[in-house]
């Protein structure tokens, strides 16, 4: 067989030079392993290993970098490399298993939320902080979302 020179990094710069290799065994981390046997007409194998989450992961550490400077999706988009908002989302969904505009409305409450419990804030600065349209539009989908209103909910807190 063939010298074969890989593909594998296991650092900065190194290289791996494989001579000879009759088999080779790959034992993967979920316990799985796959066998790699030589041909006998001694052709050259290449084996190139692709992280699967490492993409799915660096961009969900993008997406939780930059989501709370981010005005709406299309600035989220932006911010996280993306020019076209369709692969944006899809990649997005494919990774948090929700659309962009359902997650960020899910944190946008979360936060909202939490300042109503446990600030003094208004809920009219309250909503200019969050960029909603009217406060009545903030009123309107706290109370959808919790099932009180944000007043009643900071004065039954208090208690």
């Amino acid at each position: 067989m063939e010298k074969i020179r890989s593909n594998i990094h296991p650092g900065k710069g190194k290289k791996y030079l494989l001579t000879d290799v009759a088999a080779c065994t790959f034992t993967f981390s979920d316990g799985l392993r796959s066998n790699l046997d030589a041909s006998p007409d001694n052709e050259i194998v290449m084996v190139k290993l692709i992280p699967r989450v490492s993409k799915l992961k660096r961009f969900e550490e993008l997406v939780l970098k930059n989501y709370s400077s981010a005005k709406n999706m299309s600035d989220l988009a932006r911010l996280c490399h993306y020019d076209c908002l369709r692969s944006f989302s899809r990649h997005f969904k494919k990774c948090f298993g929700q659309t962009p505009y359902q997650w960020l409305l899910e944190r946008k409450m979360e936060e909202v939320h939490s300042l109503v419990l446990s600030s003094d804030l208004t809920v009219t600065e309250i909503a200019s902080i969050y960029g909603f349209r009217s406060v009545s539009h903030l009123v309107n989908l706290y109370s959808k979302w919790y099932g009180i209103s944000p007043h009643k909910n900071r004065l039954s807190n208090a208690i």
